[in-house]
């Protein structure tokens, strides 16, 4: 995490450095579009409808101790094109957290690919409010979160789906940075758990590894707030 927190900070001074000039409003965006790289920072909190710290999934061969997650800071990169209408934008995330199963302690890290679009409401203001929406792509790896059948404790890993619905406010800093702010609610669905036998899709585990199938996916909705400095290229 204090890696995380340092290429953090490293690259908002980098890009500052970049954009030394007197803040000024920016000018009119072009149709065509400007492209435009991205430092996040992000803080991420889950719910604990699914991730309840109580649930085991497993079969014969391997069982899963499905966690409690805490909330947790992250950082992200990543690029995207502005319009005078909004702008997309693809970017990486990733988060650490501290995670517990009926009392035992372990950490975990939240990764997410995502492909958002932020779409103006003020496309005349220099202030501009923004809707959010877009896709993730997520990954959750809990460290000492499994076992093989000889009770081998291992790491585990879920991933998924999701989708991204928020809204935030766009602020220029500079003629080629801006600031952007975002409050996200994001739905988490984990499909598929891989752990210390082969990778298994989480409809085929079994509760407490020998009841009934379990049917539905591992339900994760997530509130996330991100902060974000971009440069024009």
């Amino acid at each position: 995490m204090k890696r995380i927190v340092t290429w953090s900070v490293l690259m908002l001074m980098i890009l500052s450095v970049l954009a030394q000039e007197p803040a000024k409003e920016l000018p009119p965006v072009a149709d065509k579009g400007d492209f435009f790289f991205e430092v996040t920072t992000q803080y991420l909190s889950f719910s604990h409808r699914d991730l309840n710290g109580n649930m085991v999934l497993g079969n014969a061969d391997q069982v899963f101790y499905i966690p409690r997650v805490t909330s947790g800071f992250g950082f992200g990169i990543g690029f995207g094109r502005r319009f005078r209408s909004g702008l997309w934008s693809l970017s990486y995330l990733s988060s650490g957290h501290d995670a517990t199963f009926q009392g035992l302690k372990s950490t975990a890290v939240s990764n997410l690919v995502q492909f958002n679009a932020r779409t103006f409401l003020l496309k005349n203001s220099k202030v501009k409010p923004f809707v959010y929406f877009g896709l993730a792509f997520p990954w959750l790896k809990v460290y000492d979160n499994a076992a093989d059948k000889q009770g081998k404790i291992v790491d585990a890993t879920y991933l998924g789906l999701g989708v991204n619905a928020g809204a935030g406010v766009l602020l220029p800093i500079s003629s080629r940075m801006f600031f952007s702010g975002s409050v996200i609610y994001r739905y988490l669905a984990y499909l598929y758990a891989n752990g210390p036998g082969v990778g298994i899709d989480v409809t085929d585990l079994f509760d407490d590894r020998t009841g009934p199938r379990h049917k539905p996916f591992l339900r994760s909705p997530v509130f996330a707030l991100e902060l974000s400095i971009a440069y024009t290229l």
